[in-house]
């Protein structure tokens, strides 16, 4: 009994030998490589692989190029000069042996034809990605003529050469479509800087110092300075659950409340309960830890409201440091809240320092909770200069570190003068 691949090799010499020349062979498969890196998209691609698909092969039928869409194989384009026909995929399955029928016909192989005027063998070579099946060619010779051996080893290489040539286009396209990403997200965060930027006049007698450092290039703290007038400033830091893009947009909201609210002149708590209902109000799942403040230079007052905020550390000009302002009620957005403020003496050359999470979560040490100590100690030693006393914060953080930070870092020190 003969083999169907004896039987197909026997049936390519009757029809005389392959389908392809081998002159025809040799030029295609130097000019091929050139045009497929040539190639700037898919369908550049098919129309390349269906004219060498056209001048290798004489005498062809039909040829169909199938692609991996859930767990199938489906039609697609026109290759060559034969007509991509959908039920040729079909007619390659019901032509397989009964013991070859029920396994994957995704790899190289070649089928008889059924010694009729009505067809010609088929044979089909898969494109992959690996050990991944992108796609499928099949190709079928015209009525009652075989394809070789030769036949298919030509047209693997040339499965090969595509299925190569693919991977690239797709990897340059995934490429560009994440540095546009990476580009949106680093513009997004040139804009939250210059939107926290301090805004103060130069001479209402307050020295300001703030750094904000995302874990992203975009993130969830947000920091507001205003100048209330009547040597008044008010204030706020807060920070969003979560980080990156979806943090980010929360704050854009937030922070554009926050700053409504500290130019409608009312105080601190007042600012958190506004802020908090219209965050809750939205029904969102994110919350928002945040303090407000309001210094007075002319009372020498500073007054603050805290909304599950870490507390602010407050430096004397005699060199005293202590905590101020615990939290008085639950974070922004959880539920209908009441904050208290509290109110302390605040003369010249005090200083106080705003900060976020990110920051103490950082320096937390078993034996230095949340790194209180060692912020008390870095305040205290410091000269009450707002830039060097976040400089050495920011130093101790990255000795810790000794990497980017994991979350979103925010520092806001202010000094009133004399």
């Amino acid at each position: 009994m003969k083999t169907a691949d004896r039987a197909a090799g026997e049936a390519g010499v009757r029809s005389g030998g392959p389908l392809i020349a081998p002159t025809q062979h040799s030029s295609l498969f130097y000019r091929t490589p050139v045009r497929v890196a040539a190639a700037r998209s898919e369908t550049d691609l098919l129309e390349v692989l269906g004219s060498t698909l056209r001048g290798l092969y004489r005498n062809v039928h039909r040829h169909a190029l199938y692609v991996s869409e859930r767990d199938d194989l489906v039609p697609v384009g026109e290759l060559g000069r034969g007509r991509s026909a959908p039920g040729l995929l079909a007619s390659l399955r019901s032509r397989l042996p009964e013991e070859r029928r029920h396994r994957s016909i995704a790899r190289a192989q070649r089928v008889p034809s059924q010694g009729s005027n009505e067809s010609g063998s088929l044979m089909s070579v898969p494109l992959l990605d690996g050990r991944a099946l992108t796609g499928l060619i099949v190709v079928e010779a015209a009525p009652s003529t075989d394809f070789t051996i030769l036949d298919l080893e030509v047209l693997r290489g040339v499965a090969a050469m595509f299925s190569l040539a693919l991977q690239r286009l797709r990897s340059r396209e995934t490429e560009h479509s994440t540095s546009d990403v990476d580009r949106d997200r680093k513009a997004a965060g040139e804009v939250q800087r210059r939107l926290m930027g301090p805004s103060l006049p130069a001479d209402i007698g307050v020295a300001v110092d703030a750094r904000y450092l995302p874990a992203l290039d975009v993130g969830g703290d947000f920091y507001e300075l205003t100048d209330l007038g009547d040597g008044q400033v008010g204030g706020a830091i807060g920070d969003v659950s979560g980080k990156g893009v979806s943090a980010a947009l929360i704050m854009s909201r937030v922070s554009s409340d926050v700053r409504r609210a500290l130019r409608s002149g009312v105080g601190p708590s007042a600012v958190l309960r506004d802020v908090n209902d219209t965050l809750t109000d939205l029904g969102s799942e994110a919350f928002v830890t945040a303090a407000c403040i309001r210094l007075d230079g002319r009372r020498h007052k500073l007054t603050v409201a805290n909304a599950g905020h870490i507390p602010l550390f407050v430096r004397r000009a005699s060199g005293d440091v202590f905590t101020f302002g615990p939290p008085s009620g639950t974070p922004l957005g959880m539920m209908p809240c009441d904050y208290s403020a509290e109110e302390i003496d605040f003369g010249p050359r005090d200083l106080v320092l705003l900060m976020t999470d990110g920051l103490v979560e950082a320096l937390d040490r078993p034996s230095d909770r949340m790194g209180v100590e060692l912020l008390l100690r870095l305040v205290k030693n410091a000269p009450p200069d707002p830039k060097i006393v976040n400089a050495r914060i920011l130093g101790a953080l990255n000795k810790r570190k000794r990497s980017k930070p994991l979350d979103d870092v925010t520092l806001v020190a202010l000094r009133l003068d004399a």
